[in-house]
């Protein structure tokens, strides 16, 4: 039993497992090839001189719900044969510009101002098996402001990790699917973010690849007498991201 509980973990988890490795892949690929070939220059040897940087990223996204189950789905929905109310996680994207204000050697202030385009899914599934889905797509404008933690520069690479919090604005949503549980969500958030990445220093930019985890602080869930407004007392965003982004 312990053993399928850690595969089931390991099956939830893939996302991000895949792109942590993919993280450690470049970063050791990167460190690779500087000892193959003995690089002796340092790209953009004047980058940390300068008080501001600029820059844009691509990000790609898988985001899903964190419920919180009321009483009445433990005491209706929630049985023996198998009825139950989950989220799985399903892929987006993100575009935006980059905003980093020097503080010390070691210390960056970062703003990150966007547009996310996301897509959340909520699943009921009755005692028979037969599921029915609603779907949620929502664009977002973004507003992270993080700030991000230096290792030292070794030639052209250089290891960061990141924290902060992200404002997120709804400017556009849809709705579909059969839609028995008949959600309505506040699509306006506040979460905590955090995350990983590498700075690859090349000739003429900076490229970091960055793995972020953001867990939503707002419940978005609104009143009803729908099954799913129901079934959960709390509603809030888990969403993990793998960005790349190009700096001067």
């Amino acid at each position: 039993m312990a053993s399928s509980y850690l595969w089931h973990q390991l099956y939830l988890r893939r996302h991000q497992i895949t792109i942590i490795f993919l993280i450690l892949y470049l970063a050791f690929n990167s460190q690779t090839v500087q000892a193959q070939y003995k690089i002796k220059k340092i790209n953009l040897s004047n980058h940390d001189d300068k008080s501001m940087h600029y820059g844009f990223h691509l990000s790609l996204n898988v985001a899903k719900f964190k419920l919180e189950h009321s009483q009445y789905y433990q005491d209706t929905v929630y049985t023996s044969d198998g009825s139950t109310i989950f989220s799985k996680g399903t892929p987006g994207f993100n575009i935006g510009f980059v905003l980093n204000k020097k503080i010390t050697d070691y210390v960056d202030l970062r703003f990150l101002p966007g547009v996310g385009f996301y897509s959340r899914t909520l699943t009921y599934k009755d005692f028979e098996g037969v599921e029915s889905t609603q779907e949620f797509g929502l664009t977002s404008a973004e507003f992270p402001l993080l700030v991000k933690l230096k290792s030292e520069r070794r030639k052209n690479v250089r290891m960061y990790v990141v924290g902060g919090a992200k404002a997120t604005v709804n400017v556009g949503n849809k709705k579909k699917g059969d839609a028995v549980t008949a959600l309505e969500i506040n699509a306006n958030d506040f979460a905590l973010e955090y995350g990983v990445g590498v700075d690859l220093f090349y000739p003429f930019f900076k490229f970091a690849p960055e793995i972020r985890f953001s867990n939503g602080l707002t419940n978005l869930r609104s009143p009803g007498r729908s099954l799913g407004a129901k079934s959960l007392d709390r509603v809030t965003t888990n969403t993990v991201t793998l960005y790349l982004f190009f700096e001067n």
